[in-house]
């Protein structure tokens, strides 16, 4: 299950690296050399090797190569010296199986469609999750995949949360960036929102959804009925 979890994280990286024609490719690894934006600006489909590490070593002096690199699992970098451990992410998954959720359709949540609403999408990515999420980026996947759907939350015409459903080559339901701005924590918004990204999996015919939690969160998906299968974890190169 660890696997197919990162795997709806890492072709989602792919496809908006593809939308955007950002993305790069080594015999070693993918990259994303995104200008103007953090995400998703990330070395990713490592190869567990020696060569690898000493290949990003190699392009790390490239234009806007990324500064950070994801794995999973066990892997030569956590002992190698020339890199160091930022932060990890809880791989989690549940079966939409006869799963059932007191979701009910509200005008607070719906589908991102405009200009307007992917903007405000990007500003609370970016406040929520503390890096540039930029909003042309995420529109030009919107505009262009099927496989990805956002939604935002609004009370009383502001925008206080977001959270995006990518549905992957093996219809797997990936739950990404949920995440709420300051105002409107603490309301049950990225539960509400978390509810409807799942809902609209099953009724997309997906039978699994998966995300990456931190170690925060985690419990909070743990009651909606998800579980814990193994760690993203995220390293860069020592200055």
């Amino acid at each position: 299950m660890n696997n197919i979890i990162v795997k709806n994280l890492f072709e989602y990286w792919t496809v908006v690296g593809s939308l955007n024609q950002s993305l790069r490719q080594t015999p070693y690894f993918k990259y994303n050399p995104i200008q103007n934006s953090d995400w998703p600006k990330r070395v990713f489909e490592l190869e567990n090797s020696a060569e690898a590490l000493d290949a990003i070593i190699e392009l790390l002096p490239t234009a806007n190569f990324p500064a950070r690199i994801t794995t999973s699992g066990l892997h030569t970098i956590q002992h190698n010296e020339r890199f160091q451990f930022n932060f990890g992410l809880q791989n989690m998954a549940m079966s939409l199986n006869d799963a059932q959720f007191p979701y009910q359709e509200t005008p607070e949540i719906h589908q991102v469609v405009d200009t307007d609403e992917i903007l405000a999408y990007a500003h609370v990515a970016t406040v929520a999750f503390k890096y540039h999420f930029n909003a042309d980026v995420f529109a030009n996947v919107l505009h262009q995949s099927e496989q990805v759907k956002a939604f935002v939350y609004v009370e009383e015409g502001e925008v206080l949360g977001c959270g995006t459903l990518f549905i992957d080559s093996n219809n797997v339901a990936g739950l990404h960036t949920i995440g709420t701005l300051p105002a409107g924590r603490n309301k049950g918004i990225g539960r509400k929102i978390t509810e409807r990204l799942l809902t609209q999996a099953q009724s997309e015919g997906c039978s699994i959804a998966v995300l990456n939690a931190s170690v925060m969160g985690e419990p909070i998906y743990a009651k909606l009925g998800f579980k814990t299968y193994g760690e993203l974890q995220t390293f860069s190169v020592k200055e």
